[in-house]
């Protein structure tokens, strides 16, 4: 898979938007015969099955479910019917195509953005036609890769009110999910990309987004990855949680990695020795996809 990076990448990483064309769309993988495949081999007991609410401002949660007796053709072909977002979380852990996929993609993007990134990998999104995933945003570096389909991704400032300091520790310390509170004035600053196979994109760090599918099946790389300055920020807002919560400390969203940083990331590294683990919490299965019928019935 090859990457057309702007020459002037490395000089506006993590501060813009960043779009490039990509052939990876022309490969075997993402054919109907090549997603059932990656379906019927992805663990399905790791995959994620969601669908979504109407898009509404206020915070929208994802709804999930299961299908554990379809083939992946038939998996497939519930995603071409319904409102189904299939969610492949690290596939290049489990399948060593896209191993090497990833390593074509973050060592093109290293040498084009001058980074050493980290905790990289590969997931691959599955999704219906029209669907709308709601308002969220990543802890992580996200680089967002389109092989097949047509959608709208809406990318919003990473900044309040588009998602406050608060919003985003309670996501750095699994208190839920990815979710954010949307309110229909932030289109007034927003950049929408209409993303098509063969195009690809990164933003800053936590910039909340939001995505509409075209009327027909979407499939998208979706890679997350860290950076040195990405990892002592993650760090950062993790120790701002920690002091909001428990002594009331208002701390702002951490702007440069300053001395500052640093220290709160330090700090960080030594609460989560000594801090039990939480487990992120998660939406319960609430709907299955049929064999019979390949729609998605409740089980609630």
């Amino acid at each position: 898979m090859k990457f057309q990076w702007p020459e002037n990448t490395s000089e506006v990483f993590s501060t813009e938007i960043i779009t490039c064309q990509h052939d990876g769309h022309e490969s075997e993988h993402f054919t109907d015969e090549g997603l059932a495949d990656l379906l019927d081999r992805y663990p399905r007991d790791e995959m994620g099955i969601y669908k979504f609410p109407e898009h509404a401002e206020g915070k929208v949660k994802a709804i999930h479910g299961k299908a554990e007796n379809l083939t992946g053709a038939e998996l497939l072909e519930a995603v071409k019917r319904g409102q189904i977002w299939l969610n492949l979380r690290a596939v290049n852990n489990h399948l060593e195509e896209f191993e090497a996929i990833k390593q074509q993609l973050f060592s093109q993007l290293d040498d084009a953005a001058s980074i050493s990134s980290m905790k990289q990998d590969v997931g691959v999104l599955i999704s219906s036609p029209n669907i709308h995933v709601h308002y969220h945003l990543d802890i992580p570096f996200v680089c967002l890769v389109q092989v097949r389909g047509e959608k709208t991704v809406s990318l919003y400032p990473a900044e309040p009110p588009f998602a406050t300091a608060s919003q985003i520790e309670a996501v750095v310390l699994k208190e839920q999910e990815e979710e954010m509170s949307f309110q229909h004035s932030f289109d007034k600053h927003v950049t929408a990309l209409e993303m098509k196979p063969g195009m690809a994109v990164t933003w800053p760090q936590n910039a909340p987004h939001r995505v509409q599918n075209g009327d027909m099946l979407n499939v998208s790389l979706s890679c997350e990855y860290m950076t040195t300055s990405g990892l002592l920020r993650a760090n950062a807002m993790y120790t701002n949680g920690v002091m909001r919560r428990s002594m009331g400390i208002d701390s702002s969203l951490p702007a440069k990695n300053g001395l500052g940083v640093v220290f709160k990331a330090v700090i960080a590294r030594f609460i989560k020795i000594f801090k039990k683990t939480v487990e992120q919490k998660h939406t319960p299965i609430t709907f299955e996809i049929d064999k019979e019928t390949l729609l998605a019935k409740d089980i609630s």
